[in-house]
Order: structure tokens, then C-alpha cells, then sequence
């Protein structure tokens, strides 16, 4: 991921903390289920990370999926659990597909890595067929949020097993999560601007997931 793009990059730590702490398969599920994500699909799993995404609607019935990912580390993890699926090393800014190519756009706990995002929403534009879909879901600025995270690293969370692993995650990207939380809004703005039309929206606690429509 460039400079530009991420002005703090990604470590190793992150990317191995990454692997540990990540929704559980029973969550994920639940939140691709809002997305409303066909066996019919061409998707791109956009920041795939450890591939469980990819797992779970591969056994959903999905044939054609990919994933792409700035990181070796997590595409390595990826491929363990996918070894039939097809993956690329490459920047949100600058994806290795044609126009035109995808029904779906899966975006999951990626853009708020981004210090901007008006490239990467062109780039999955271009590649997003006529009424193609993005789909992403992000953390949400909320109270319960902030709570969540201030638990996170404070001393009790090492006496609670999940937080005990998601504290130094968390300690790795609060940069980033501070950023977007903070500039949260900036997101939609761009979509807005871009043309990209909001068909669903749902905010909880924590999250918050959007499924935005190419013209």
C-alpha cells in the first residue's frame, strides 16, 4: 500500500494480529447476509485479508470470486483456506482487471485503512459493470464504539480473552481508526460526488454497512 494512500502503512504485527482477531465466521455471515450477495455473482473481494469471506460464500454457492489484497502475509493465509480460488497482490488504487468486470464489489473493514479514498472509488468503478454493486462494511462512529475500543486497551482487557488479542490490533491501527471515525461521513460525500447511487444503508452499534449502485 503506498505512502500516499496509507501515510502510516500496514506492519507485520497488524497483519498477524489481523488474522487472529478478525470476525469470527458466524458474525461474518450474518453481516454478508444484509448484502444480499447472489450465487450468480462475478464478485471482488476488495482487502480480503485471511480469504474467510471468500470461504463463506464459496460454500454459499458463489462460483466466481477473487480476492485482492495489498499484503503477501494475509494472501498466503488466504489461500490455505481458498486453494482453488484466484488472488492478486495489488493496490485498491490500481486493480489488475478490466472495465467493466464485476457484479459485486466486496469491501470489508478496508476503507478505513485509507487516508483518502476518491482513486480506489474510481478504481471499483471502472471495474464494477452498468448497475453493478459496491458493498462494504466499516466500523461506525458511535458511542458503544468508543467504549468498545477504549476497553480494548485498557488493563481489564487482558483478563478477557477476545480483547486480550484485539488490543495490540487495535493499538496498531488506531491511527487509522481515530482517522476514520473522525472523517467517517467523507466516505459517502465521495460516493455522492462519484455518481454512485445508495441503495441500502444500516448503521448498529459498532458498524455500519452500505450497498451503493454503478449508474
Amino acid at each position: 500500500m503506498s505512502n500516499k494512500l496509507n501515510i502510516w502503512n500496514q506492519t507485520q504485527e497488524w497483519e498477524g494480529d489481523c488474522i487472529k482477531t478478525r470476525r469470527g465466521k458466524n458474525l461474518r455471515l450474518r453481516r454478508l447476509n444484509f448484502l444480499r450477495l447472489k450465487k450468480s455473482d462475478y464478485i471482488l473481494d476488495l482487502g480480503c485479508g485471511d480469504g474467510l469471506n471468500i470461504k463463506i460464500l464459496m460454500k454459499k454457492g458463489v462460483k466466481r470470486i477473487v480476492g485482492v489484497d495489498i499484503s503477501r502475509q494475509l494472501l498466503l493465509e488466504a489461500k490455505k483456506i481458498n486453494p482453488k480460488a484466484k488472488f492478486y497482490l495489488a493496490s485498491a488504487e490500481k486493480l489488475p482487471f478490466n472495465n467493466d468486470k464485476f457484479d459485486i464489489v466486496l469491501v470489508d473493514s478496508v476503507f478505513h485503512h485509507f487516508m483518502r479514498y476518491t482513486k480506489s472509488l474510481k478504481e471499483i468503478k471502472r471495474v464494477l459493470k452498468p448497475g453493478g454493486r459496491l458493498c462494504f462494511i466499516e466500523p461506525h462512529n458511535s458511542i458503544f464504539r468508543t467504549l468498545y475500543d477504549y476497553y480494548s486497551i485498557s488493563p481489564l482487557a487482558k483478563y478477557t480473552p477476545f480483547f486480550k488479542e484485539r488490543g495490540p490490533a487495535y493499538l496498531s491501527e488506531i491511527k487509522f481508526m481515530k482517522h476514520w471515525l473522525a472523517t467517517e461521513e467523507k466516505l459517502f460525500a465521495q460516493l455522492k460526488s462519484l455518481g454512485y447511487i445508495e441503495k441500502f444503508k444500516k448503521k448498529d452499534l459498532l458498524s455500519i454497512i452500505g450497498i451503493y449502485q454503478k449508474p
